[in-house]
């Protein structure tokens, strides 16, 4: 977690010493409104590199109860996002439309038939999403989208279930997140 970190941050300091003279704000750091209450942090960090295109790169830990279990999930994940901008204002504010990729690494640990398990997952979706700065440096971004997860569960005992056998298959991405324009 410390080298995810310090990438992060590297990438940060580059890419915003790269750009100090340019007026426009080019970078985001944001984080999920929701997050909190499924115990999960979440940080985003976006650079625009183009008047229509920015990346983000998004990284969480988690520690969820997934509902009418004992277990517990944790884990962390990652989430590379490219950003079409469609509207006329230049990214990173406007309407976007976002492929991406998740990937999840989580252990799955049931206490009443005390056993451990893998939980690996990768999914693809794309979103639509809006993006707005405020005051020039508030930032807010929602989307939805639908999304495809393909999960597999590494459980040498075979006895627990972490009660997410929905996550195969198709679903909806929605988010709303908020964080500082720089």
């Amino acid at each position: 977690m410390k080298k995810i970190s310090l990438l992060g941050l590297a990438m940060l300091v580059i890419s915003s010493g790269l750009f100090a003279q340019d007026a426009q704000k080019m970078n985001t750091i944001k984080t999920d409104l929701f997050s909190a209450f499924l115990r999960t942090g979440v940080i985003k960090y976006e650079r625009a590199f183009t008047e229509d295109i920015s990346v983000q790169l998004g990284f969480f830990y988690t520690g969820i109860h997934p509902r009418d279990t004992e277990s517990t999930l944790n884990g962390f994940g990652i989430t590379p996002e490219f950003r079409f901008y469609l509207s006329d204002t230049p990214a990173p504010a406007g309407t976007y439309l976002a492929p991406n990729f998740r990937y999840m690494k989580l252990t799955a640990n049931d206490p009443v038939v005390d056993a451990e398990a893998a939980l690996t997952s990768f999914g693809f979706a794309i979103n639509l999403g809006k993006q707005w700065i405020f005051k020039d440096i508030v930032v807010l971004d929602a989307w939805v989208g639908p999304g495809y997860n393909f999960r597999s569960l590494d459980d040498p005992s075979g006895e627990i279930d972490p009660g997410i056998s929905s996550v195969d298959g198709f679903g909806i991405r929605i988010g709303l997140a908020v964080g500082v324009a720089f």
